[in-house]
């Protein structure tokens, strides 16, 4: 069958480009750009809260809704012991550095629970 397929797009990505496209166009120029001030001040929250935990350090200075924090210890074992407790932790980029992101559903809930969560290491 793969042998025969004139498209390497799988029918999953048709779906997910297929309802992008319609969020897109439903939001519309105005929701797109409030969309995305959404998105950066969600992550400028996370950011700031995070930069005020003792040993933890936010590595961008720039950034639109994803930054890099280093940790205090190990970053696999923060992922994994927020993971037991359905925090989502970032994805591990190494020893102790995570990629964070922040997005419209992201809420301050959230956020607290994960700096809650974050002063204890």
């Amino acid at each position: 069958r793969r042998e025969k397929a004139t498209s390497n797009i799988c029918t999953n990505q048709g779906l997910m480009a297929l309802a992008f496209t319609i969020h897109m166009s439903l939001l519309g120029e105005i929701g797109f750009k409030q969309l995305g001030k959404l998105n950066h001040s969600k992550a400028v929250k996370l950011a700031d809260e995070i930069s005020k935990i003792k040993g933890f350090k936010v590595l961008n200075k720039t950034f639109f809704n994803e930054f890099v924090i280093e940790t205090p210890t190990s970053a696999q074992k923060i992922s994994d012991e927020l993971a037991q407790k359905n925090i989502v932790a970032g994805f591990v980029l190494a020893e102790n550095k995570l990629l964070l992101a922040a997005t419209e559903l992201t809420s301050d809930g959230d956020i607290s629970k994960l700096v809650g969560e974050l002063k204890k290491y």
